[in-house]
Protein backbone atom coordinates (compact mmCIF):
# COMPACT_ATOMS: atom_id res chain seq x y z
CA UNK A 1 0.00 0.00 0.00
CA UNK A 2 1.50 3.50 -0.62
CA UNK A 3 1.17 6.41 1.62
CA UNK A 4 -1.84 8.16 1.81
CA UNK A 5 -2.03 11.61 -0.89
CA UNK A 6 -4.94 12.74 -1.26
CA UNK A 7 -6.99 14.53 1.94
CA UNK A 8 -6.18 17.97 0.88
CA UNK A 9 -7.02 20.81 2.94
CA UNK A 10 -10.25 19.61 5.13
CA UNK A 11 -9.03 17.97 7.35
CA UNK A 12 -6.77 20.44 8.50
CA UNK A 13 -9.21 23.17 8.33
CA UNK A 14 -11.59 20.91 10.62
CA UNK A 15 -9.09 20.45 12.74
CA UNK A 16 -8.22 24.10 12.93
CA UNK A 17 -12.11 24.97 13.70
CA UNK A 18 -12.18 22.51 16.48
CA UNK A 19 -8.52 24.27 17.95
CA UNK A 20 -10.65 27.24 18.78
CA UNK A 21 -10.85 26.45 22.23
CA UNK A 22 -7.48 25.61 22.68
CA UNK A 23 -4.64 27.70 24.63
CA UNK A 24 -3.35 30.21 21.23
CA UNK A 25 -0.33 29.05 19.14
CA UNK A 26 3.21 29.36 20.28
CA UNK A 27 4.31 30.52 17.23
CA UNK A 28 2.22 31.13 13.71
CA UNK A 29 3.75 31.45 10.01
CA UNK A 30 1.98 33.64 7.82
CA UNK A 31 2.00 34.98 4.46
CA UNK A 32 3.54 31.79 2.57
CA UNK A 33 3.35 29.35 0.08
CA UNK A 34 2.86 25.98 1.72
CA UNK A 35 3.32 22.59 0.18
CA UNK A 36 1.75 20.14 2.01
CA UNK A 37 2.58 17.37 0.70
CA UNK A 38 -1.29 16.45 0.60
CA UNK A 39 -1.97 15.60 -3.43
CA UNK A 40 -0.39 18.71 -3.88
CA UNK A 41 -2.42 21.00 -1.81
CA UNK A 42 -1.22 24.24 -0.62
CA UNK A 43 -1.90 26.65 1.74
CA UNK A 44 -1.32 30.08 3.42
CA UNK A 45 -0.10 29.56 7.02
CA UNK A 46 0.33 27.16 9.91
CA UNK A 47 0.40 27.04 13.66
CA UNK A 48 3.05 25.58 16.51
CA UNK A 49 1.74 24.59 19.77
CA UNK A 50 4.53 22.63 21.55
CA UNK A 51 6.44 20.14 18.88
CA UNK A 52 2.88 20.03 17.03
CA UNK A 53 1.22 21.64 13.99
CA UNK A 54 -2.10 23.21 15.44
CA UNK A 55 -3.21 23.87 11.89
CA UNK A 56 -2.29 24.86 8.73
CA UNK A 57 -4.58 26.47 6.63
CA UNK A 58 -5.23 30.24 5.35
CA UNK A 59 -3.90 33.39 6.93
CA UNK A 60 -6.77 34.49 8.19
CA UNK A 61 -7.86 31.05 10.00
CA UNK A 62 -4.33 30.81 11.25
CA UNK A 63 -3.63 34.17 12.50
CA UNK A 64 -6.45 33.69 14.83
CA UNK A 65 -5.11 31.24 16.83
CA UNK A 66 -2.12 33.61 17.78
CA UNK A 67 -2.23 35.04 21.37
CA UNK A 68 -0.46 37.94 22.78
CA UNK A 69 2.59 35.84 23.54
CA UNK A 70 2.25 33.99 20.89
CA UNK A 71 5.62 34.71 17.77
CA UNK A 72 4.23 35.72 14.39
CA UNK A 73 6.57 34.88 11.63
CA UNK A 74 6.27 37.08 8.30
CA UNK A 75 7.04 34.37 5.60
CA UNK A 76 6.85 36.68 2.65
CA UNK A 77 5.70 34.45 0.31
CA UNK A 78 8.47 31.96 0.49
CA UNK A 79 7.86 28.38 -0.42
CA UNK A 80 7.03 26.37 2.90
CA UNK A 81 7.84 22.70 2.68
CA UNK A 82 7.87 19.27 5.23
CA UNK A 83 10.73 18.64 6.91
CA UNK A 84 13.24 17.24 4.16
CA UNK A 85 14.01 13.44 5.30
CA UNK A 86 17.31 11.53 4.17
CA UNK A 87 16.51 7.85 3.96
CA UNK A 88 19.60 6.64 3.83
CA UNK A 89 23.05 8.13 5.04
CA UNK A 90 25.81 7.32 7.34
CA UNK A 91 25.69 10.08 9.96
CA UNK A 92 28.64 9.54 12.03
CA UNK A 93 31.69 10.54 9.88
CA UNK A 94 34.78 11.78 11.30
CA UNK A 95 36.57 14.41 8.49
CA UNK A 96 40.14 14.02 7.77
CA UNK A 97 41.81 14.30 4.23
CA UNK A 98 38.56 15.47 1.98
CA UNK A 99 38.83 13.91 -1.44
CA UNK A 100 35.22 14.61 -2.96
CA UNK A 101 35.79 17.84 -4.89
CA UNK A 102 39.04 16.66 -6.56
CA UNK A 103 38.44 15.79 -10.21
CA UNK A 104 42.17 15.07 -11.03
CA UNK A 105 45.66 13.37 -9.32
CA UNK A 106 47.58 16.64 -9.17
CA UNK A 107 44.45 18.00 -7.05
CA UNK A 108 44.39 15.11 -4.96
CA UNK A 109 47.82 14.77 -4.07
CA UNK A 110 48.24 18.21 -2.99
CA UNK A 111 45.12 17.60 -0.62
CA UNK A 112 46.81 14.86 0.86
CA UNK A 113 50.09 16.53 0.70
CA UNK A 114 48.84 19.73 2.35
CA UNK A 115 47.11 17.59 5.55
CA UNK A 116 50.16 15.35 6.26
CA UNK A 117 52.29 18.22 6.30
CA UNK A 118 49.44 19.93 8.81
CA UNK A 119 49.18 16.90 10.69
CA UNK A 120 52.77 15.66 11.51
CA UNK A 121 51.77 14.09 14.87
CA UNK A 122 49.27 11.79 12.78
CA UNK A 123 50.98 8.46 12.65
CA UNK A 124 48.82 7.70 9.91
CA UNK A 125 47.19 9.84 6.92
CA UNK A 126 43.66 8.71 6.22
CA UNK A 127 40.87 10.02 3.96
CA UNK A 128 38.15 9.86 1.78
CA UNK A 129 36.11 10.64 -0.80
CA UNK A 130 38.26 9.98 -4.14
CA UNK A 131 36.08 9.19 -7.81
CA UNK A 132 37.77 6.69 -9.82
CA UNK A 133 37.33 8.75 -12.73
CA UNK A 134 39.96 11.04 -11.42
CA UNK A 135 42.75 8.62 -12.12
CA UNK A 136 43.77 7.20 -15.88
CA UNK A 137 41.95 3.84 -16.15
CA UNK A 138 39.57 4.62 -13.45
CA UNK A 139 42.11 3.25 -10.63
CA UNK A 140 45.01 4.69 -8.41
CA UNK A 141 48.16 3.43 -8.12
CA UNK A 142 50.23 3.14 -4.44
CA UNK A 143 53.05 5.24 -6.35
CA UNK A 144 50.78 8.18 -6.47
CA UNK A 145 50.03 8.12 -3.06
CA UNK A 146 53.78 7.41 -2.48
CA UNK A 147 54.54 10.65 -3.91
CA UNK A 148 51.92 12.49 -1.53
CA UNK A 149 52.62 10.42 1.63
CA UNK A 150 56.54 8.62 1.80
CA UNK A 151 57.05 8.87 5.53
CA UNK A 152 54.51 7.22 6.70
CA UNK A 153 51.58 4.73 6.44
CA UNK A 154 48.71 6.02 4.20
CA UNK A 155 45.06 4.85 3.04
CA UNK A 156 42.62 7.04 1.26
CA UNK A 157 39.25 5.41 0.71
CA UNK A 158 37.05 6.01 -2.64
CA UNK A 159 33.78 7.83 -2.09
CA UNK A 160 31.29 4.71 -2.35
CA UNK A 161 33.61 3.13 0.66
CA UNK A 162 33.97 -0.11 -1.20
CA UNK A 163 37.43 0.78 -2.51
CA UNK A 164 40.45 1.67 -0.80
CA UNK A 165 43.82 3.31 -1.70
CA UNK A 166 47.11 1.85 0.36
CA UNK A 167 50.56 3.26 -0.41
CA UNK A 168 53.79 1.39 0.32
CA UNK A 169 53.95 2.19 3.82
CA UNK A 170 50.31 0.88 4.67
CA UNK A 171 50.53 -2.53 2.76
CA UNK A 172 54.14 -3.32 4.42
CA UNK A 173 52.35 -2.29 7.85
CA UNK A 174 49.45 -4.75 7.10
CA UNK A 175 52.06 -7.46 5.46
CA UNK A 176 50.59 -7.35 2.13
CA UNK A 177 52.98 -9.15 -0.41
CA UNK A 178 52.71 -10.89 -3.83
CA UNK A 179 52.10 -13.67 -1.46
CA UNK A 180 49.05 -12.65 0.21
CA UNK A 181 45.85 -14.10 -1.19
CA UNK A 182 42.20 -12.57 -1.51
CA UNK A 183 40.59 -12.56 1.57
CA UNK A 184 37.38 -13.81 0.95
CA UNK A 185 34.55 -11.75 -0.48
CA UNK A 186 37.39 -8.86 -1.13
CA UNK A 187 40.53 -8.94 -4.06
CA UNK A 188 43.58 -7.05 -3.57
CA UNK A 189 44.53 -5.51 -6.90
CA UNK A 190 48.02 -6.30 -8.80
CA UNK A 191 49.93 -5.68 -11.48
CA UNK A 192 50.85 -7.55 -14.32
CA UNK A 193 54.25 -8.71 -12.54
CA UNK A 194 51.75 -9.96 -9.32
CA UNK A 195 52.75 -6.67 -7.21
CA UNK A 196 49.83 -5.29 -4.96
CA UNK A 197 48.80 -1.60 -6.44
CA UNK A 198 47.54 -0.50 -3.44
CA UNK A 199 43.96 -0.51 -4.36
CA UNK A 200 41.80 -3.12 -1.99
CA UNK A 201 38.32 -4.28 -2.97
CA UNK A 202 35.57 -4.87 -0.64
CA UNK A 203 36.67 -7.08 2.63
CA UNK A 204 40.15 -6.57 1.39
CA UNK A 205 40.06 -3.20 3.10
CA UNK A 206 40.30 -4.71 6.06
CA UNK A 207 43.64 -6.15 6.34
CA UNK A 208 44.81 -2.35 6.34
CA UNK A 209 42.28 -0.55 8.16
CA UNK A 210 42.05 -3.10 10.99
CA UNK A 211 46.11 -1.22 11.31
CA UNK A 212 44.69 2.55 11.36
CA UNK A 213 44.08 3.90 14.97
CA UNK A 214 40.73 4.70 15.23
CA UNK A 215 39.38 8.12 16.28
CA UNK A 216 38.68 8.86 19.89
CA UNK A 217 35.43 9.53 21.53
CA UNK A 218 35.52 12.97 21.90
CA UNK A 219 36.00 13.27 18.20
CA UNK A 220 33.70 11.28 17.22
CA UNK A 221 31.36 13.10 19.18
CA UNK A 222 32.63 16.79 18.25
CA UNK A 223 32.16 15.15 14.56
CA UNK A 224 27.99 14.15 14.97
CA UNK A 225 27.92 17.73 16.34
CA UNK A 226 28.97 19.49 13.20
CA UNK A 227 27.16 16.40 10.85
CA UNK A 228 23.64 17.41 13.13
CA UNK A 229 24.58 21.12 12.35
CA UNK A 230 25.02 20.60 8.72
CA UNK A 231 21.71 18.37 8.28
CA UNK A 232 19.93 21.23 9.43
CA UNK A 233 21.63 23.77 7.05
CA UNK A 234 20.25 21.49 4.26
CA UNK A 235 16.73 21.58 5.32
CA UNK A 236 16.96 18.53 6.90
CA UNK A 237 14.85 17.46 10.32
CA UNK A 238 14.97 13.39 9.75
CA UNK A 239 17.56 10.99 8.78
CA UNK A 240 17.62 7.24 8.07
CA UNK A 241 20.73 5.85 9.40
CA UNK A 242 22.04 2.70 7.53
CA UNK A 243 24.85 1.20 9.42
CA UNK A 244 25.56 0.21 13.06
CA UNK A 245 25.51 3.51 15.03
CA UNK A 246 27.97 4.34 17.89
CA UNK A 247 24.96 4.12 20.31
CA UNK A 248 27.21 5.85 23.16
CA UNK A 249 27.95 8.97 21.13
CA UNK A 250 24.20 9.11 19.95
CA UNK A 251 22.84 8.50 23.36
CA UNK A 252 25.09 11.32 24.81
CA UNK A 253 23.67 14.30 22.05
CA UNK A 254 20.41 12.87 22.93
CA UNK A 255 20.80 13.24 26.64
CA UNK A 256 22.00 16.73 25.61
CA UNK A 257 19.01 17.54 23.81
CA UNK A 258 21.55 18.21 20.66
CA UNK A 259 19.81 15.67 17.81
CA UNK A 260 18.82 18.70 15.52
CA UNK A 261 17.04 15.43 13.21
CA UNK A 262 15.52 12.81 13.94
CA UNK A 263 17.36 9.80 13.78
CA UNK A 264 16.23 6.38 12.75
CA UNK A 265 19.18 3.75 12.45
CA UNK A 266 19.34 -0.04 11.56
CA UNK A 267 21.90 -2.61 13.45
CA UNK A 268 23.96 -5.11 11.88
CA UNK A 269 22.12 -7.97 9.82
CA UNK A 270 24.29 -11.23 10.85
CA UNK A 271 24.67 -14.54 9.26
CA UNK A 272 22.35 -16.40 11.62
CA UNK A 273 21.92 -14.39 14.56
CA UNK A 274 22.27 -16.41 18.11
CA UNK A 275 19.18 -15.82 20.42
CA UNK A 276 21.12 -14.18 22.83
CA UNK A 277 22.50 -11.48 19.90
CA UNK A 278 19.02 -11.52 18.75
CA UNK A 279 17.87 -10.32 22.25
CA UNK A 280 19.76 -7.82 22.87
CA UNK A 281 18.47 -6.11 19.23
CA UNK A 282 15.39 -6.22 20.48
CA UNK A 283 16.36 -4.65 23.98
CA UNK A 284 18.14 -1.76 21.54
CA UNK A 285 14.41 -1.29 19.91
CA UNK A 286 12.21 -1.46 23.17
CA UNK A 287 14.88 1.19 24.76
CA UNK A 288 15.03 3.97 21.53
CA UNK A 289 11.61 3.75 19.65
CA UNK A 290 11.50 7.60 19.05
CA UNK A 291 10.61 10.38 18.60
CA UNK A 292 14.39 11.62 18.26
CA UNK A 293 16.05 8.31 18.38
CA UNK A 294 14.30 4.95 17.03
CA UNK A 295 15.92 1.59 16.08
CA UNK A 296 13.94 -1.08 14.43
CA UNK A 297 15.92 -2.03 11.27
CA UNK A 298 18.66 -4.09 10.35
CA UNK A 299 21.03 -3.31 7.29
CA UNK A 300 23.01 -6.14 5.44
CA UNK A 301 25.22 -5.47 2.29
CA UNK A 302 24.57 -8.43 -0.34
CA UNK A 303 27.31 -6.99 -3.02
CA UNK A 304 29.78 -4.08 -3.80
CA UNK A 305 29.93 -1.24 -6.40
CA UNK A 306 29.96 -0.83 -10.18
CA UNK A 307 33.26 1.18 -11.09
CA UNK A 308 35.33 -1.17 -9.35
CA UNK A 309 33.26 -4.28 -10.60
CA UNK A 310 32.13 -5.98 -7.27
CA UNK A 311 28.47 -5.55 -7.76
CA UNK A 312 26.79 -8.50 -8.54
CA UNK A 313 25.78 -8.95 -12.03
CA UNK A 314 24.23 -11.76 -14.25
CA UNK A 315 26.32 -10.79 -17.21
CA UNK A 316 30.06 -9.77 -17.07
CA UNK A 317 31.65 -6.35 -16.90
CA UNK A 318 33.17 -4.77 -19.99
CA UNK A 319 36.57 -3.76 -17.99
CA UNK A 320 37.25 -4.94 -15.10
CA UNK A 321 35.53 -8.48 -16.53
CA UNK A 322 33.85 -11.13 -13.94
CA UNK A 323 30.26 -10.54 -12.34
CA UNK A 324 31.16 -9.29 -9.28
CA UNK A 325 31.67 -9.97 -5.53
CA UNK A 326 28.49 -11.58 -3.97
CA UNK A 327 29.11 -11.35 -0.14
CA UNK A 328 25.75 -14.11 0.16
CA UNK A 329 24.76 -16.86 -1.22
CA UNK A 330 20.79 -16.89 -1.79
CA UNK A 331 20.07 -19.88 0.67
CA UNK A 332 21.65 -17.80 3.57
CA UNK A 333 20.75 -14.85 2.39
CA UNK A 334 17.03 -16.37 2.00
CA UNK A 335 17.16 -17.61 5.78
CA UNK A 336 18.43 -15.07 7.42
CA UNK A 337 16.20 -12.77 6.34
CA UNK A 338 12.95 -14.80 6.96
CA UNK A 339 14.79 -14.94 10.57
CA UNK A 340 14.50 -11.00 11.21
CA UNK A 341 11.61 -10.99 9.25
CA UNK A 342 9.71 -13.55 11.82
CA UNK A 343 11.43 -11.42 15.18
CA UNK A 344 9.56 -7.74 13.63
CA UNK A 345 13.02 -6.45 12.28
CA UNK A 346 12.65 -4.05 8.96
CA UNK A 347 15.55 -5.36 6.43
CA UNK A 348 18.04 -2.99 4.21
CA UNK A 349 19.67 -4.94 1.72
CA UNK A 350 22.27 -2.90 -0.53
CA UNK A 351 21.97 -3.98 -3.68
CA UNK A 352 23.61 -2.20 -6.65
CA UNK A 353 23.96 -5.30 -9.18
CA UNK A 354 21.18 -6.66 -10.98
CA UNK A 355 21.89 -9.96 -9.65
CA UNK A 356 21.73 -8.39 -6.56
CA UNK A 357 18.96 -7.00 -6.65
CA UNK A 358 17.06 -10.14 -7.80
CA UNK A 359 18.76 -12.00 -5.09
CA UNK A 360 17.11 -9.06 -2.18
CA UNK A 361 13.97 -8.94 -3.57
CA UNK A 362 14.11 -12.98 -3.69
CA UNK A 363 15.11 -13.25 0.37
CA UNK A 364 11.96 -10.75 0.63
CA UNK A 365 9.61 -13.35 -1.49
CA UNK A 366 11.17 -16.24 0.59
CA UNK A 367 10.38 -14.47 4.31
CA UNK A 368 6.75 -13.51 2.58
CA UNK A 369 6.44 -17.48 1.88
CA UNK A 370 7.82 -18.69 5.44
CA UNK A 371 6.11 -16.12 7.94
CA UNK A 372 3.00 -14.59 5.91
CA UNK A 373 2.56 -11.08 4.74
CA UNK A 374 3.13 -8.88 7.75
CA UNK A 375 3.40 -5.10 6.24
CA UNK A 376 7.20 -5.40 7.29
CA UNK A 377 8.42 -2.67 4.74
CA UNK A 378 11.75 -4.70 3.85
CA UNK A 379 14.16 -2.00 1.73
CA UNK A 380 16.48 -2.85 -1.08
CA UNK A 381 18.94 0.00 -0.58
CA UNK A 382 20.33 1.65 -3.96
CA UNK A 383 18.96 -0.36 -6.72
CA UNK A 384 21.17 1.16 -9.58
CA UNK A 385 21.30 -1.03 -12.30
CA UNK A 386 18.18 -3.36 -11.77
CA UNK A 387 16.19 -5.91 -14.67
CA UNK A 388 13.32 -3.72 -15.69
CA UNK A 389 11.66 -7.18 -14.96
CA UNK A 390 12.10 -7.01 -11.16
CA UNK A 391 10.48 -3.52 -11.10
CA UNK A 392 7.20 -4.81 -10.57
CA UNK A 393 7.93 -6.85 -7.69
CA UNK A 394 8.58 -3.84 -5.40
CA UNK A 395 4.80 -3.24 -5.44
CA UNK A 396 3.53 -6.79 -5.18
CA UNK A 397 6.42 -7.80 -2.31
CA UNK A 398 5.55 -4.20 -0.82
CA UNK A 399 9.31 -3.69 -0.66
CA UNK A 400 10.42 -0.13 -0.50
CA UNK A 401 13.44 1.19 -2.85
CA UNK A 402 15.22 3.31 -1.14
CA UNK A 403 17.24 5.11 -3.92
CA UNK A 404 19.81 8.13 -4.00
CA UNK A 405 18.84 10.72 -5.97
CA UNK A 406 22.48 12.14 -6.87
CA UNK A 407 24.17 8.67 -7.94
CA UNK A 408 22.26 10.08 -10.90
CA UNK A 409 24.96 13.05 -11.24
CA UNK A 410 26.47 12.35 -14.77
CA UNK A 411 29.88 13.41 -14.22
CA UNK A 412 33.26 12.15 -15.64
CA UNK A 413 33.03 9.21 -12.99
CA UNK A 414 29.87 8.07 -14.04
CA UNK A 415 30.16 9.18 -17.75
CA UNK A 416 33.63 7.55 -18.31
CA UNK A 417 34.14 4.60 -15.53
CA UNK A 418 30.94 3.87 -14.24
CA UNK A 419 28.95 3.56 -17.84
CA UNK A 420 31.45 2.16 -19.33
CA UNK A 421 31.96 -0.55 -17.40
CA UNK A 422 28.72 -1.62 -17.15
CA UNK A 423 28.07 -1.45 -21.27
CA UNK A 424 25.82 1.25 -22.89
CA UNK A 425 22.68 -1.66 -22.60
CA UNK A 426 22.98 -2.11 -18.55
CA UNK A 427 23.46 1.77 -18.56
CA UNK A 428 20.61 2.89 -20.14
CA UNK A 429 18.75 1.43 -17.03
CA UNK A 430 21.03 2.49 -14.26
CA UNK A 431 19.50 4.84 -11.90
CA UNK A 432 16.13 4.50 -12.95
CA UNK A 433 13.77 6.66 -11.06
CA UNK A 434 11.02 7.21 -13.18
CA UNK A 435 10.49 3.76 -14.26
CA UNK A 436 10.01 2.88 -10.59
CA UNK A 437 7.91 5.21 -10.20
CA UNK A 438 5.52 3.99 -12.92
CA UNK A 439 5.73 0.72 -11.26
CA UNK A 440 4.56 1.51 -8.31
CA UNK A 441 7.19 1.07 -5.74
CA UNK A 442 7.17 3.26 -2.72
CA UNK A 443 10.94 5.34 -3.58
CA UNK A 444 12.48 7.08 -0.62
CA UNK A 445 15.21 9.77 -1.91
CA UNK A 446 18.49 9.78 0.42
CA UNK A 447 21.95 10.59 -0.76
CA UNK A 448 24.66 7.57 1.27
CA UNK A 449 26.67 10.67 2.66
CA UNK A 450 29.68 10.41 3.04
CA UNK A 451 29.69 9.25 -0.24
CA UNK A 452 27.48 12.06 -1.74
CA UNK A 453 26.46 15.31 0.14
CA UNK A 454 23.29 15.21 1.84
CA UNK A 455 21.93 19.08 0.11
CA UNK A 456 18.90 17.45 -0.68
CA UNK A 457 18.06 20.16 -3.22
CA UNK A 458 21.29 19.56 -5.34
CA UNK A 459 19.85 15.54 -5.45
CA UNK A 460 16.11 16.98 -6.65
CA UNK A 461 18.01 18.95 -9.19
CA UNK A 462 19.73 16.15 -10.49
CA UNK A 463 17.09 13.88 -11.01
CA UNK A 464 14.27 16.29 -12.35
CA UNK A 465 17.48 16.57 -15.30
CA UNK A 466 19.65 14.77 -15.45
CA UNK A 467 22.52 16.48 -15.90
CA UNK A 468 25.11 18.21 -13.47
CA UNK A 469 24.38 21.83 -12.35
CA UNK A 470 26.62 23.17 -15.10
CA UNK A 471 23.98 21.75 -17.07
CA UNK A 472 26.06 18.61 -19.12
CA UNK A 473 25.62 16.40 -20.49
CA UNK A 474 23.53 18.10 -23.39
CA UNK A 475 19.75 16.82 -23.38
CA UNK A 476 20.99 14.89 -20.13
CA UNK A 477 22.04 11.34 -18.59
CA UNK A 478 19.34 8.59 -19.25
CA UNK A 479 17.11 11.53 -20.11
CA UNK A 480 13.67 9.26 -20.08
CA UNK A 481 14.47 8.53 -16.23
CA UNK A 482 13.88 12.40 -15.28
CA UNK A 483 10.80 13.09 -12.68
CA UNK A 484 9.56 16.16 -11.46
CA UNK A 485 10.42 17.91 -8.91
CA UNK A 486 7.53 17.28 -7.53
CA UNK A 487 7.72 13.99 -7.62
CA UNK A 488 11.25 13.80 -6.01
CA UNK A 489 10.07 16.28 -3.13
CA UNK A 490 7.61 13.21 -2.31
CA UNK A 491 10.25 10.87 -2.21
CA UNK A 492 12.55 13.21 -0.02
CA UNK A 493 9.17 13.87 2.46
CA UNK A 494 5.78 11.26 2.13
CA UNK A 495 7.76 8.77 0.87
CA UNK A 496 10.52 8.73 3.09
CA UNK A 497 8.16 8.88 6.32
CA UNK A 498 6.53 5.65 4.76
CA UNK A 499 9.90 4.07 4.56
CA UNK A 500 10.33 4.40 8.41
CA UNK A 501 6.70 3.22 9.56
CA UNK A 502 6.55 7.63 10.18
CA UNK A 503 3.71 8.23 7.81
CA UNK A 504 1.16 8.93 10.90
CA UNK A 505 3.42 11.50 12.96
CA UNK A 506 5.39 13.48 9.50
CA UNK A 507 6.36 13.81 5.94
CA UNK A 508 3.45 15.95 4.84
CA UNK A 509 2.05 19.13 6.53
CA UNK A 510 -1.39 18.63 8.53
CA UNK A 511 -2.63 19.43 11.78
CA UNK A 512 -1.72 17.07 14.36
CA UNK A 513 1.57 16.03 13.31
CA UNK A 514 4.74 17.43 14.37
CA UNK A 515 5.97 20.31 13.68
CA UNK A 516 8.67 19.52 11.46
CA UNK A 517 9.30 21.77 8.09
CA UNK A 518 11.57 23.96 6.20
CA UNK A 519 11.51 27.48 4.76
CA UNK A 520 13.07 27.86 1.15
CA UNK A 521 13.57 30.82 -0.83
CA UNK A 522 12.29 29.55 -3.90
CA UNK A 523 9.42 27.53 -4.94
CA UNK A 524 11.11 24.17 -6.12
CA UNK A 525 8.26 22.53 -7.59
CA UNK A 526 6.74 25.49 -9.72
CA UNK A 527 9.52 27.39 -11.26
CA UNK A 528 11.97 26.13 -13.62
CA UNK A 529 14.90 23.92 -12.70
CA UNK A 530 17.40 26.46 -12.39
CA UNK A 531 15.37 27.78 -9.90
CA UNK A 532 15.69 24.81 -7.53
CA UNK A 533 19.84 25.60 -7.39
CA UNK A 534 19.85 28.92 -6.63
CA UNK A 535 16.77 27.93 -3.96
CA UNK A 536 18.51 28.68 -0.15
CA UNK A 537 17.20 27.27 3.36
CA UNK A 538 15.89 30.25 4.93
CA UNK A 539 14.91 28.20 7.91
CA UNK A 540 14.52 24.85 9.41
CA UNK A 541 12.21 23.78 11.99
CA UNK A 542 12.63 20.42 14.05
CA UNK A 543 10.23 19.27 16.78
CA UNK A 544 8.56 22.91 17.06
CA UNK A 545 12.05 24.72 17.34
CA UNK A 546 14.80 26.16 14.93
CA UNK A 547 17.63 24.18 14.10
CA UNK A 548 18.79 26.20 11.50
CA UNK A 549 18.51 29.75 10.69
CA UNK A 550 19.74 31.41 7.11
CA UNK A 551 21.85 35.01 8.21
CA UNK A 552 20.75 38.27 7.18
Amino acid sequence: MRPTRGRGLAVALVALAAAGCEAPADRVFVNGSIWTGEGGARAQALAVRGNRLAAVGTDAAVRALAGRSTEVVDLAGRFVAPGLNDAHLHLLHVETVDLAAARDVPEIQRRIAVYARAHPEATWVTGRGWFYGAFPGGMPHRRILDEAVPDRPALMTGYDGHTAWANSKALQAAGITRETPDPPRGAIARDAAGEATGVLKEAAIGLVRKHVPPPSEEEKYRALKRRLDEAASYGLTSVQNASALDLPIFERVLAEGGLKVRVYSALTFQKDPAADELARYKALRQKHAGPLLKLGAVKGVVDGVVESGTAAMFEPYVVTGGTGLPNWTAADLNRTAALYDKEGFQIFLHAIGDKAIHMALDAYEHAARTNGANGRRHRVEHIEVPLLTDLPRFKALGVIASTQALFANPDKNTLEVYAVNLGPDRASRAMAFRSLDAAGAVQAFGSDYPVFSMEALTGIHTVVTRTTPEGTPAGGWNPQERISAEAALRHFTVDAAYASFDEAIKGTLVAGKLADFVVLSEDIVAGPPERILTAKVIRTVMDGRDTFRAGP
